[in-house]
């Protein structure tokens, strides 16, 4: 798309935090002409941290203007809640910082959701838990037409296609091991949003899981820019808090190479609406339930019209993540 086209119009639901790549995502979503970011709501666990780490980075790219607003901190059902690691704002908080930051407005997230829709009808990006967006709906029924589109970051179509402790984790522990951390914070949500809105766009865990960010394109990020440097320091802090730790047993990574530092999940829910040679979306039907307490999607012709993420070169995209990256910090500097 050339920067000659109108921008389309998002907002970017989040629960920015620990792993990186809402940061990611967000900074993404600054650096492609493609997109005219017209919000951020925040959603799941602390939300007034959340909220400081949105407004930082905004600011630290550039656009204080882009308004936040704070939304659910509790899931809808009431046995899962979002995780907070105890590392979030690790990079971007806990240096100091003189710059501008955005304002976090005082509105519910999930009143400003619907009113901005009648004032200016935008795309929806959901890469948190799907609880905002499902309280929205429930509170406005009008909401869901009114959008121009609705992309989510989450689902599971292809379990073989996660790395083997995965595999092995989900045959021995079942639920208790889904990886999907978004629509298992909260399925409920994530059923609510499925059956409401429509088509969506998924951008499945089996497919995110393809994209990494390895070492050699982290370096790139520029420590003498703050947001490059905060950037840096967050997937630096991530990668030293997840990567040890929080894959199951047996350790077998792949699809995930040895030198990746984070995996770009959420930057591809961003990038789905303006796809390059690195994505290929496919229209489909799913039908969506909760089986074991998890939520669950199927390619099913009695299922409603969606869009998958089928098709991903994850090198590649992360060449063109990171360039766009670049050059907004370039611009930004400048």
């Amino acid at each position: 798309m050339s920067r000659a086209h109108t921008p389309i119009p998002v907002v970017i639901d989040t629960d920015i935090g620990a792993d990186p790549d809402d940061a990611l995502a967000l900074t993404l979503a600054l650096a492609s002409p493609e997109l005219d970011i017209r919000g951020v709501t925040i959603v799941s666990g602390d939300v007034a941290l959340r909220g400081r780490m949105a407004a930082r980075l905004l600011g630290m790219a550039g656009r204080p203007d882009i308004p936040v607003f704070l939304g659910r901190r509790d899931s809808i059902d009431p046995e899962r809640q979002g995780i907070m690691h105890g590392t979030e704002g690790l990079g971007l908080l806990d240096l100091p910082y003189a710059g501008p930051e955005a304002a976090i407005r005082p509105e519910p997230a999930t009143e400003w959701l619907s009113a901005e829709s009648r004032r200016h009808p935008y795309h929806l990006i959901a890469i948190g838990p799907l609880t905002n967006v499902a309280v929205a709906f429930g509170q406005d029924p009008g909401l869901a037409a009114r959008l121009l589109g609705l992309t989510a970051m989450g689902g599971l179509l292809d379990p073989a296609a996660m790395p083997a402790a995965w595999r092995h984790a989900i045959a021995e522990r079942g639920a208790a091991a889904w990886p999907d951390y978004n629509t298992t914070s909260d399925p409920t949500a994530a059923l609510a949003v499925a059956r409401v809105a429509g088509p969506i766009t998924w951008v499945t865990l089996d497919a995110t899981m393809r994209t990494p960010l390895r070492q050699a394109g982290r370096d790139l990020l520029p420590d003498e820019h703050p947001l490059g440097a905060a950037l840096g320091r967050m997937i630096d802090a991530w990668h030293a808090y997840w990567f040890p730790t929080e894959l199951p047993e047996p350790f077998d990574r792949a699809p995930v190479p040895a030198d990746a530092v984070a995996i770009l999940h959420d930057p591809l829910a961003v990038a789905a609406l303006f796809p390059g040679d690195w994505l290929e979306l496919q229209e489909t039907r799913l039908a969506a339930t909760i089986e074991d307490g998890i939520f669950r999607m199927r390619e099913d012709a009695s299922g409603g019209p969606a869009r998958i993420a089928a098709r991903v070169d994850g090198d590649r995209f992360a060449a063109f993540c990171i360039d766009r990256i670049l050059d907004l910090l370039s611009r930004s500097a400048a």
